[in-house]
């Protein structure tokens, strides 16, 4: 009691170091409690953060999985009903009836060609030149199918050329074809829908953004 009432000038050394040891000790209880606050909200922020985008992206998955399901059904449809999309890739748009809402649904094959794509058609175009010529209607057509867009080659175009391997009786023809089988390299289908809604200005489309990082 009589250390408590003493000013630090009244004070013995003893009495001073004991009054600092246990403003110390306080003050280091003090950043305890604080840091054991802090922790406990850091780890509640996120937990409930963590926990929040987990159930948004299981909601997204559940979200996708239907939104695959119907245009699959929806493109079904259209190439029963619409002969432009019945040997179609996959890529059509769909709008309501008012004009407000669309969706697109793109599919990106990413089939390639290695090397031997090039031999191949060495020695298509050797075989076309020797029987036929730059102008006949069949040189012309297998020479569309060879065209590279971007520098590739087209997946059903060269399906379509290899579906005509028995149409020709030539050593050329048959290594070209060969090749051409020999050289695909599959690749992962992706899959991709675009959501749109009609902007203000009633003529130009607002994507509905599905990513995070442009919301």
């Amino acid at each position: 009691m009589e250390t408590a009432t003493k000013t630090v000038n009244e004070m013995s050394a003893a009495e001073l170091k004991a009054l600092l040891a246990q403003k110390t000790a306080e003050e280091n209880n003090d950043r305890i409690q604080q840091r054991k606050q802090y922790e406990a909200l850091r780890d509640q922020t996120v937990i409930n953060m963590v926990m929040g985008a987990n159930r948004l992206r299981e909601a997204i998955k559940a979200f996708k999985t239907d939104v695959w399901s119907d245009l699959e059904t929806m493109y079904k449809l259209l190439q029963e009903h619409s002969s432009r999309h019945a040997d179609g890739k996959g890529s059509f748009t769909l709008e309501e009836s008012d004009g407000q809402m669309r969706v697109s649904y793109k599919r990106q094959d990413n089939t390639k060609f290695d090397e031997r794509a090039s031999q191949a058609e060495r020695h298509i175009l050797d075989f076309l030149t020797a029987q036929f010529g730059d102008s006949n209607p069949t040189s012309k057509l297998v020479r569309k199918l060879l065209e590279r867009k971007k520098g590739q080659l087209e997946k059903d175009e060269v399906l379509k050329l290899i579906s005509m391997k028995d149409d020709f009786e030539n050593e050329n023809w048959r290594k070209g074809i060969e090749l051409l089988q020999e050289s695909i390299v599959p690749g992962e289908t992706k899959y991709y829908a675009r959501f749109e809604i009609k902007a203000a200005d009633g003529e130009s489309w607002k994507p509905v953004v599905l990513d995070f990082a442009k919301l």
